[in-house]
């Protein structure tokens, strides 16, 4: 029953993420009111924000094999029941660095576009802090699921009896932190960034999640799946 609960907010989220998407879309490219993509903006972040607080009830177990999500999901893109923080920071480098190059000759004339290729040095400067801070985040998370998978920190009793309560309490912690780093990390990034560029962004990153998610179904129709 909880499974089904989890598969079902899965493919609520998705539907969401695919609507919002849109809309970022259409408002950056015909709209362009500042006060509107903000507005759109902070709905995709509530969006996550609402997600993660709900896989917080979801047992851990379940969370880390997440088996509403396909092989290559969990294969190729998962970190922790999820997508790595840093992947948003190298896909804003990744986007901005398009961006520049295919509007070079206009920048060099002095002609701003305000997009995401269109980054400010300041802008720059804390979007390499915030890779730094994350990458340090996801480091420490990486070892302390490899302290519990290890049996360390206690998890492990007297004449190597496994506590498997502790185990997935442990698991469920470093869980939750990671959400809260992804999360966390959407919100720095959209601060750091103009409405119109955070909105490129977002949609940057909702392409790549439903990217995966449709890659791995069509894969694994084709391999039995």
């Amino acid at each position: 029953m909880e499974l089904e609960a989890a598969s079902r907010r899965f493919r609520l989220w998705l539907r969401g993420l695919r609507s919002l998407r849109r809309d970022l879309r259409t408002a950056r490219w015909s709209d362009d009111d500042p006060a509107h993509l903000a507005a759109l903006v902070g709905r995709f972040v509530a969006h996550l924000e609402s997600y993660c607080a709900a896989r917080a009830g979801v047992d851990p177990v379940w969370a880390l094999s997440a088996p509403w999500a396909s092989p290559v999901e969990r294969g190729a893109a998962h970190w922790l029941a999820g997508w790595r923080p840093t992947t948003l920071v190298h896909l804003l480098y990744t986007e901005s660095g398009s961006r520049f190059e295919a509007q070079l000759p206009d920048l060099l004339l002095g002609v701003r576009s305000g997009n995401i290729g269109d980054l400010t040095p300041a802008q720059l400067a804390r979007i390499d802090d915030l890779q730094r801070r994350t990458v340090a985040e996801e480091d420490a998370l990486s070892r302390e699921m490899a302290r519990v998978q290890e049996g360390a920190d206690g998890v492990v009793g007297a004449g190597a009896e496994v506590d498997v309560g502790a185990v997935v309490a442990r698991v469920g912690g470093v869980l939750g932190r990671a959400d809260a780093l992804r999360l966390r990390t959407v919100k720095r990034a959209v601060e750091i960034l103009e409405p119109a560029q955070a909105a490129e962004l977002l949609v940057a990153a909702a392409d790549m999640e439903i990217g995966f998610r449709e890659f791995g179904l069509k894969y694994g129709l084709g391999h039995g799946g």
